[in-house]
């Protein structure tokens, strides 16, 4: 018989007189010994308890370091942070990429390890093959935390007393990329290894080896492999050979440190200590590993082509700034923060391609051309001379026999001059004072005394470009300055100011609309409507004078409404709004810019005279949606500027387009009124000040405007296709200078940008449908039908029942039942009071 073992009874059998909880607990924990262990006489049961015991440690470990968040942080993430993209609608009508949104200092390209062009497995890559050499050679066999490594590391840093080797899995620096610091201590470790574990059981290992390479960080601002290959070598991972992988995979531990730009002979060292694991794994041979060292050692600085100060920011996506911020402006506030620069989303917007690009092409170095002219330093006249006629100079003296034009200074010339003056003005101070030359310095210093002068000069020309469809309201180009600036980028876009005369239309299509459609109206004012052109005086309640000019000083007597608005009168546009009141147009023409119930009351209409000639502040947008309330068809517009966003699978988040689809278009206008108006602006293109804004074989209707002291210069106008605000002035308000009018400044830039901006796009014209406008033939000079004397006659368009049914016989001194509709001269002028302010 068995002797019984006394070791077994004197440490799991309870003394007598122990409790019934500890007998329950050492019979349990008997039990369960002699389960897992066997009789602990057996051989190897010693070491499979110290097993036990260190396994159940690491758990009870794990379980402290672990938290039920990290269940929640691994299961419900994708994996890795995305950026998020902006697309526009490409030439070819489909979208396109133009922005990305990454966290400051990081750049980063998405790669999918599944999809490969050839179909073959992700695991064959270069690339991958050298960071698995690299980093771990497990990865494939281990559950997210590798005890054999783990051993081994201990081993050789207890050997070279000194941290020597990590035993991080690829699985772990996933974990502490993705959720947590880079500090090094015990707990962080643990949870390192607690969150790869949840890791390898959330993720397949081709998961999680696609989020290590999307998110593994390679210097100089990079972060993920397609990131780093663009930005060292030019090219995409797949192309990357035996080398130039290395070179990457050798960065992951410092990128600071084996930056092969910043620390060339620590990257080449740690290179072929890469190689040579290659060649152990068996990925290549030797003489393979040798020449692709060979190679890349003859040639780094070629294959490596870059500044060691150069950041992989310079190369961020971002093709269009000013649409770009745009649209994150209007952004919901739950796409914003974290959720743009991290979560992937895919942002489909109406900016076009050609559209923003024409925009940029033309505006921003119109604005940079303008700021040059209006600088009274001398240099400049030679600088404008160059960029205007140069060309065409050198091209006579070439054709024609004639002398030579030499510039008296060329800019670099200037720019040399200026910065050797800057650097050796004492040396040259003592240098003519001993020849007796003359004192450069001098000057210099009278250049610097007028310093503040010259900074008043060199503020430069800026302005604001909006484009959208009239029928759809979508925005298809935005343009805030001369030069894209993190500090204003938007605020010319969304800033207000006068529009001058560009907000004429405005007036008369609500003056024409709402009294030819009104039975009580005292007054009808249609096209042919004859007004006085001529000086007119106001006296207001302090008793001081306003008497609003003709920009041209020149006045014609009685004219048509139509070409009072062709050559911009407006001493026309004075007396319409003074004859017809602002109760007939001020609420129309809040309609047209869509002031909101809600903000009338703070941007209520002004009930006086000077509204006809702009002063009320509006922004470019404003103007853009009401001209485009004219090209509808006299239908409000809503504009809009993101379609939809998805997330990085396609799962659509927010959908603009069925609310835009459903969402009521009022009725501002009507379809005769609108088609009025738009007759009348046709004609300032075509004859009045708006003809640098012509487009051949195009529809175009607009309007100039010039505010006062010539501050700012506007051009508003549209085609069937596309509706573009336009104006240029200084920041600071400040006179551009003498001549800087809408038609001459604004205007023609307006037409360089929509000739490339509709390029391709068929030539529509002008529709109304529902339009009962009459057209009628009469005299130019009276506004009446024609008579036996009236020797030039047109067709002009009139709403029902206001066109004129009598014959003016003034011009054969007869007499007519129905005098010409007419506002004449008041011989007293007349206060603000008599407007009914």
């Amino acid at each position: 018989m068995e002797k019984e073992n006394p070791y077994r009874q004197s440490i799991f059998n309870p003394p007598g007189r122990s409790g019934l909880l500890g007998r329950v607990f050492y019979f349990a924990v008997y039990r369960a010994m002699l389960r897992y262990l066997g009789p602990l006489h057996r051989p190897g049961a010693l070491y499979r308890s110290v097993g036990i015991l260190i396994l159940s440690g690491m758990g009870v470990l794990l379980f402290i370091a672990g938290t039920p968040a990290d269940f929640y942080r691994v299961y419900a993430t994708d994996g890795y942070d995305q950026p998020s993209e902006i697309y526009a609608i490409g030439p070819d009508g489909k979208y396109m990429a133009i922005s990305e949104f990454l966290p400051p200092g990081e750049t980063r390209r998405v790669i999918y390890l599944e999809d490969q062009p050839d179909g073959g497995d992700p695991f064959d890559l270069k690339v991958v093959r050298s960071f698995i050499a690299t980093e771990d050679n497990n990865f494939t066999r281990h559950p997210g935390v590798d005890p054999l490594g783990i051993a081994r590391a201990m081993l050789v840093n207890i050997q070279a007393m000194n941290v020597k080797e990590g035993a991080s899995t690829i699985t772990q620096q996933v974990a502490r990329l993705r959720f947590l610091s880079r500090d090094r201590h015990i707990i962080r470790k643990m949870r390192e290894a607690f969150l790869a574990l949840l890791i390898e059981m959330r993720h397949s290992k081709s998961e999680i080896m696609e989020i290590y390479l999307n998110t593994v960080p390679l210097g100089h601002g990079t972060n993920g492999i397609e990131a780093a290959a663009r930005f060292y070598f030019d090219k995409s991972y797949r192309e990357l050979d035996w080398g130039e992988a290395a070179v990457l995979s050798a960065m992951t531990t410092s990128p600071s440190t084996y930056s092969p730009l910043k620390k060339p002979e620590q990257s080449r060292r740690k290179v072929g200590v890469v190689l040579n694991r290659l060649v152990q794994n068996g990925d290549i041979t030797v003489r393979e590993a040798e020449e692709q060292f060979r190679s890349l050692t003859e040639h780094f600085y070629a294959t490596l082509n870059r500044s060691p100060n150069d950041s992989s920011f310079q190369q961020r996506l971002n093709l269009h700034p000013y649409a770009t911020e745009y649209v994150k402006a209007q952004l919901p506030s739950e796409f914003r923060g974290r959720v743009l620069m991290r979560g992937g989303l895919r942002i489909y917007t109406t900016i076009n391609h050609q559209h923003q690009q024409a925009a940029e092409e033309e505006m921003i170095p119109h604005l940079r051309r303008e700021t040059r002219r209006r600088h009274r330093s001398p240099f400049t006249r030679f600088e404008i001379f160059e960029d205007d006629l140069g060309p065409a100079v050198r091209m006579q003296e070439l054709i024609f026999p004639m002398a030579p034009i030499r510039r008296r200074m060329t800019r670099a010339e200037r720019d040399f001059f200026l910065e050797f003056e800057r650097e050796f003005q004492a040396e040259s101070e003592l240098l003519n004072y001993l020849s007796g030359g003359t004192n450069l310095s001098k000057a210099y210093e009278y250049l610097r005394s007028t310093g503040s002068r010259i900074a008043e000069e060199e503020q430069t020309v800026e302005g604001a470009l909006i484009s959208l469809r009239p029928e759809s309201g979508a925005i298809t180009a935005v343009i805030g300055g001369s030069g894209f600036e993190p500090r204003n980028q938007l605020i010319r876009v969304d800033a207000r100011r006068q529009a001058g005369s560009a907000f004429k239309p405005l007036v008369y299509s609500s003056a024409i609309e709402n009294t030819g459609r009104s039975d009580s109206a005292d007054f009808v004012l249609t096209a042919a409507t004859l007004i006085d052109d001529s000086p007119v005086l106001y006296v207001n309640r302090d008793l001081s004078e306003y008497s609003p000019e003709n920009y041209s000083r020149s006045y014609e007597g009685l004219i048509r409404l139509r070409r009072g608005l062709t050559l911009s009168k407006n001493a026309v546009a004075v007396r319409t709004y003074k004859n017809v009141g602002p109760d007939y147009i001020n609420h129309t023409v809040e309609d047209l810019l869509h002031l909101s119930e809600r903000s009338r009351g703070q941007r209520e209409l002004p009930r006086e005279a000077s509204v006809a000639l702009g002063s009320f502040d509006v922004s470019p947008l404003e103007m853009a949606r009401a001209y485009a309330t004219f090209a509808s068809n006299g239908r409000e517009v809503h504009p809009y500027v993101i379609s939809h966003i998805t997330d990085a699978h396609g799962r659509i988040l927010l959908d603009n387009r069925p609310e835009l689809e459903r969402r009521e278009r009022r009725q501002i206008l009507s379809p005769g009124g609108a088609e009025i108006i738009t007759s009348l602006l046709m004609d300032v293109v075509r004859q009045g000040t708006g003809r640098a804004a012509g487009l051949p074989g195009r529809s175009v209707a607009g309007k100039t405007g010039t505010t006062n002291r010539n501050n700012n210069a506007w051009f508003v106008g549209y085609t069937p296709e596309l509706v573009t605000a336009l104006y240029i002035g200084y920041d600071n308000p400040r006179s551009l200078g003498a001549g800087a009018t809408g038609g001459g400044l604004a205007a023609p830039v307006w037409g360089r940008y929509m000739y490339k901006a509709l390029l391709g796009e068929p030539a529509n014209p002008f529709r109304f449908p529902g339009s009962d406008v009459v057209r009628v033939e009469i005299c130019e000079q009276t506004g009446m039908l024609p008579g036996p004397g009236c020797s030039n006659t047109m067709v002009e368009l009139f709403l029902p029942g206001t066109q004129p049914t009598e014959v003016n016989a003034e011009l054969e001194g007869g007499s007519s039942n129905e005098p010409p509709p007419v506002i004449k001269r008041t011989d007293d002028v007349f206060a603000e009071d008599d407007l009914g302010f």
